[in-house]
């Protein structure tokens, strides 16, 4: 059996508009499509990668991921999250800046995003050169495209992750249940994300951001891989260790989650590694374009008070798919001995930084590999978890 007909498991994520087929009765053809186009587009920009698209269905982009993908279930919703900020945000900006009177342009803000994400069995059949998936996973998926979420619920915008997917996304996230019944499947169960007061969080929180011309050193960082795959390697916590300083320490940072048993803002780690121990707080976190830290240095037995520094780690878009990482860094207490500290180690604290982004690079290349060829790397331990309040 040749290797892309062999079964597969991994995640199978549908995005669709809302409000479609209300959207195009009575409205002019060309620019209702052409409102379509921009707005499957920029899904399909957002979600691909990590996911990998297949194909477009009318008003709905369907992907896929193999299990690889994804070690984190969490970068998983938090690349539904950011799709759906980025969508909201365009579609806002639509209805702002038109200055056509047609039908069409008048009712596009009713327009609306959900999606469903199940984790289930499928097997890739190549035609033509172009992908498409089958098997009785990926037809419950499109089945679960009708559903009663919003009629049981009220919820408008969402994101449905069936049991099935749950179990592989943090044991934190917690949502409200809904099932569905299909003829042939039985009851399908899961968790119903809502996605609305979670574009009011991104909205309203506050940025905390450190630019070029505010920073005491910055680095760039420049990789072939997209922002979403980058930011797994730099803020999971097993995979910066593989890359990062090791020297004292071979487990994975210890995390502490935020109030909502989440990565970002309020969340916070403890760097064990080398000649200095670092904790670091979220203060600002915006996947896939940037985080803001807080981070506190220290020296082992007591070499060097603490030093605290903003951090900002933006990840830029290039134009061929890849991404420039800009880390920019600024003193805390600029004055007497701590900056004077800060002068003295930086050329030591750049060359350390040169080694570990080498490293990152290889291994990156190495994990592109072994995931289009279907293997997976014997994973790290698991990171330590600060459940203490």
């Amino acid at each position: 059996m040749a290797d892309e007909q062999r079964s597969r498991q991994g995640y199978l994520v549908l995005a669709d508009i809302s409000g479609y087929t209300a959207f195009l009765t009575g409205t002019e053809l060309e620019h209702a499509q052409a409102i379509i186009h921009e707005l499957t587009t920029l899904i399909r920009e957002r979600l691909a990668p990590p996911l990998r698209f297949i194909k477009l269905e009318g008003d709905a982009v369907f992907c896929y991921a193999d299990e690889a993908a994804f070690p984190d279930g969490e970068r998983l919703v938090e690349l539904l999250e950011a799709c759906y900020f980025d969508f909201s945000n365009r579609l806002e900006n639509m209805v702002r800046g038109t200055t056509c009177r047609c039908n069409a342009c008048a009712a596009m803000g009713s327009l609306g995003l959900k999606f469903i994400a199940h984790f289930g069995t499928y097997v890739v059949q190549p035609s033509g050169g172009v992908d498409d998936l089958a098997g009785p996973d990926v037809i419950l998926a499109h089945r679960l495209l009708k559903n009663s979420i919003t009629e049981t619920l009220g919820v408008q915008a969402y994101a449905f992750f069936t049991d099935a997917c749950l179990q592989h996304l943090p044991a934190a996230f917690v949502l409200p249940h809904h099932a569905e019944t299909y003829d042939s499947f039985g009851e399908t169960a899961g968790g119903v994300h809502d996605l609305t007061p979670v574009l009011e969080a991104m909205r309203m929180t506050r940025r905390v951001y450190i630019a070029s011309g505010e920073a005491d050193s910055e680095g760039i960082f420049e990789s072939p891989y997209p922002p979403a795959v980058v930011w797994r390697y730099v803020v999971d916590p097993v995979e910066r260790l593989r890359w990062a300083c090791r020297i004292l320490d071979k487990n994975p940072d210890v995390q502490k989650p935020n109030a909502r048993g989440r990565s970002g803002a309020g969340s916070s780690y403890h760097c064990n590694h080398g000649p200095y121990t670092a904790t670091r707080e979220y203060v600002d976190w915006r996947p896939f374009e940037y985080f803001t830290c807080r981070t506190t240095v220290t020296g082992r037995l007591g070499m060097m008070s603490p030093r605290p520094a903003i951090e900002t780690a933006e990840f830029i878009p290039l134009a061929g798919g890849g991404t420039r990482v800009e880390h920019r860094m600024r003193i805390e207490n600029r004055k007497g001995i701590s900056f004077l500290w800060y002068r003295a180690s930086a050329a030591l604290l750049r060359a350390g930084g040169g080694i570990a982004l080498s490293s990152l690079k290889t291994i990156m290349d190495e994990d592109a590999a072994a995931l289009e060829a279907g293997t997976i790397a014997e994973a790290a331990p698991p990171p330590a978890k600060d459940v203490t309040a």
